[in-house]
């Protein structure tokens, strides 16, 4: 895609990516309470080695982020060492949208993932996306198990 440029957001980036993620959670019906692009900047930067994220950019404006978390287990008897990545947010602005980058954005990240110890990618997806998730080679795995601890859950 010649018009859009994928690239690892770094520590000069935080607004940005607070921003980002803003609109994301604006996207999603959310409302920030004030303060929030400093709070989330000063997180990202304090968590940045374990949190990697990407920057789609696109005719001069962001267009898109896709933020993961990487997990380090502890070794174990018998198994190599490798770390895997969780994908939280994979956003594109509306105006972005139907041109590819949430696919540069996952295919970015990928890339990446194969240069270093990471070994596996999971993420949750709507039943709606998992198409767009399967044809990027992801495979929809029903072994998770989970325990919601919030009042009311």
């Amino acid at each position: 895609m010649p018009d859009v440029r994928i690239r690892r957001a770094g520590a000069d980036d935080a607004l940005i990516v607070a921003a980002l993620h803003l609109q994301s959670g604006r996207d999603l019906g959310q409302v920030a309470e004030p303060g929030f692009l400093d709070r989330f900047a000063d997180a990202w930067l304090a968590a940045r080695p374990d949190h990697p994220t990407w920057i789609a950019e696109s005719h001069g404006e962001h267009a898109g982020v896709l933020s993961a978390r990487r997990l380090r287990p502890l070794p174990f008897p018998g198994r190599p060492e490798a770390s895997w990545l969780y994908v939280g947010t994979v956003f594109v602005a509306p105006a972005h949208r139907k041109r590819g980058i949430g696919r540069s954005l996952i295919e970015g990240m990928l890339e990446w993932c194969r240069t270093t110890d990471v070994k596996w990618v999971r993420l949750n997806a709507e039943t709606s996306q998992h198409a767009f998730y399967q044809a990027l080679g992801f495979a929809v795995a029903d072994t998770i198990l989970e325990y919601d601890l919030r009042e009311g859950a």
